[in-house]
């Protein structure tokens, strides 16, 4: 299997109202994906800037995590190392995958597999 890529975005820790409330600056058109992480922490991938409406949020580049953009065919050869329920497309789903904790997100035409930077080569062996 391929190597990883690094998933490029922000880390951003504020409450919870204003995560859902994120914007981008200057009132652009959203192009950018925010992964929720938990309530009040999230990675926003596609863009390099955002207004939070939190004076207390953490907002700083997050380079901790690698991913695979799987094709759906890929991807059927992984679930069976999958025990918790698929996420919905386009919501992040987290859980332990061969026994890793990982991250999936459902589009479409695609998956992509989240994992820390420091376990990708211990998924990568239980998997392929």
């Amino acid at each position: 299997m391929r190597a990883p890529d690094a998933l490029i975005g922000l880390r951003v820790v504020a409450k919870p109202a204003a995560l859902d409330a994120v914007a981008a600056p200057d009132g652009r058109p959203k192009t950018w994906t925010m992964l929720r992480i938990a309530p009040d922490d999230a990675i926003v991938t596609g863009t390099a800037t955002l207004t939070v409406d939190d004076p207390f949020a953490i907002v700083e580049p997050e380079y901790a995590f690698v991913h695979w953009r799987l094709t759906t065919a890929e991807f059927d050869g992984i679930k069976r190392h999958i025990e918790w329920p698929l996420p919905a497309p386009g919501v992040l789903g987290q859980g332990l995958i061969a026994g890793v904790a990982a991250k999936v997100v459902i589009a479409s035409d695609h998956v992509l597999l989240i994992v820390s930077a420091s376990l990708a080569d211990e998924l990568m062996d239980r998997l392929w």
